[in-house]
């Protein structure tokens, strides 16, 4: 049996004192994990780089005879194990080893939710990326208050970290739903294992993601940004330097190659990790052909995407790389960043990040009167009711739009909005028309009159001739 007894401290846990706990790391056969002794080292004691005590500074005799003492007792318990014929696994030694030197583990939050999400690295199916948030929201969590305990966390923390996030960050209430769910996640744990009582949730409402407004690009948008991209306008930013040693920076090129790939979402519904590992070899004659990861289970699900003349006018298949974007896909933040700017040449005033490109092929979709089965099947949905969020939005723009009929009527009865139009030549009366109803500035007519053709401009009233 393979073994290591070595002392590393957390030092990103400085308590208000300068100092951070003393940690044993413990590896057997691979497998590591840490344990608390229970005592504090202050950061000027502390070598980070050599992960030793610093010698000749106040208190380091002591402190390295303690640590000495800790190591030899964990090495003791692991030898019995030996002299027992066991097999001696990381749980067993730690729990020992609590109980011969009365440490009480630690109740920081913290502590426990990177030491699970450690495990569930090693030990679960849970994908990275998955993970990878929890670590995001747990830095964001860390932000809010430096210090949490497991028993902190109820009702009243919960209420006041929610306002945080939507007035003080003010984030969306779907951002604010999975930090919730974060919390929910390890706190449920903690309650199960009988370490927590009550369970914060019991009385608090998480809610659901479907409660939050879809932020989507409109169909002239889209059209827009295409035609951004198209007239390469993008690749003249450059970024200039204030000072004489940095020389200005061609920034265009990046710019528009997250149009790019941010288009070819918009035109799949793909995700942004979707989208950094597409190939060559997944566009197969006229459709995109793609296994994708779903879930924090890493579930999989094969989808089909026919690729259309907007879409195939994005796709480069002679570059070298085997992915269809040669240049690296940049991480999901930078990549917003880059958006962000793009969203103010083109003129269009909304909080727009990468996630929007999957909304926006949705309802853009729907709208366009594909059936909604279909566009579940490209999205890899697995049930038809996750779709139908976007349903929902599609229906409440038809509503918006059948309102105008309400509109007409109300016009109809204010005559001050009334407006004749009058044939030019014969002067009869072809038809009335409500200002606030046509969109168009100049309409084209004919007289049933005199059959005469003629363009009413509705911003003069006068009626114009067609040559």
């Amino acid at each position: 049996m393979r073994y290591t007894v070595n002392l590393d401290c957390k030092t990103h846990h400085i308590g208000k004192k300068g100092d951070f706990p003393i940690l044993l790391r413990i590896s057997i056969n691979g497998d590591h994990d840490y344990f608390n002794t229970g005592r504090r080292i202050k950061e000027t004691q502390y070598d980070k780089e050599n992960k030793i005590v610093k010698p000749q500074v106040n208190g380091s005799v002591k402190l390295i005879a303690f640590i000495d003492r800790q190591k030899v007792i964990v090495d003791g318990i692991i030898n019995d194990f030996e002299k027992k014929g066991e097999v001696a696994t990381l749980s067993k030694v730690k729990s020992i080893y609590e109980q011969q030197t009365g440490k009480v583990k630690s109740d920081s939050f913290y502590d426990y939710v990177e030491e699970t999400i450690k495990w569930e690295r090693l030990h679960t199916s849970i994908s990275d990326g998955t993970l990878d948030n929890y670590v995001c929201e747990l830095k964001k969590l860390q932000n809010y208050r430096r210090v949490l305990t497991i028993h902190d966390i109820d009702k009243s923390f919960l209420q006041q970290y929610k306002s945080y996030i939507l007035k003080t960050l003010k984030q969306k209430d779907n951002t604010a739903y999975h930090a919730m769910c974060f919390l929910r996640k390890y706190t449920k744990q903690l309650h199960t294992a009988g370490k927590i009582m009550p369970y914060p949730f019991d009385n608090f409402q998480v809610g659901t993601p479907f409660e939050a407004t879809l932020e989507y690009l409109e169909p002239e948008e889209l059209t827009r940004l295409h035609d951004l991209y198209d007239s390469k306008q993008l690749l003249t930013i450059v970024k200039k330097y204030n000072t004489k040693y940095a020389h200005d920076f061609k920034s265009g090129l990046k710019y528009q190659e997250v149009l790019r790939y941010f288009l070819v979402a918009c035109y799949t519904g793909l995700r942004h990790s979707d989208i950094k590992t597409l190939k060559r070899e997944h566009i197969k004659s006229k459709f995109i052909v793609k296994t994708l990861v779903k879930g924090r289970e890493g579930r999989l699900k094969t989808v089909r995407i026919p690729i259309r003349k907007r879409l195939s006018s994005l796709l480069n298949m002679d570059n070298q790389s085997k992915l269809v974007f040669e240049g690296a896909v940049m991480e999901d933040s930078q990549t917003n960043r880059y958006l962000k700017g793009i969203m103010v040449i083109a003129e269009i005033n909304k909080h727009i990040t990468f996630h929007i490109a999957r909304h926006t092929f949705s309802i853009i979709s729907l709208l366009l009167g594909i059936k909604i089965e279909v566009v579940s099947d490209i999205l890899g949905h697995s049930e038809l009711t996750t779709t139908q969020r976007y349903a929902r939005v599609v229906d409440r723009l038809r509503e918006q739009e059948m309102d105008k009929w309400d509109k007409l009527i109300k016009e109809e009865l204010v005559d001050s909005d009334q407006c004749e139009i009058v044939c030019p030549n014969c002067e009869n009366i072809v038809f009335k028309v409500a200002k606030h109803v046509l969109r168009l500035f100049k309409i084209p007519c004919a007289c049933q009159f005199c059959e005469t053709l003629f363009v009413f401009n509705l911003k003069t009233n006068i009626s114009e001739l067609t040559h």
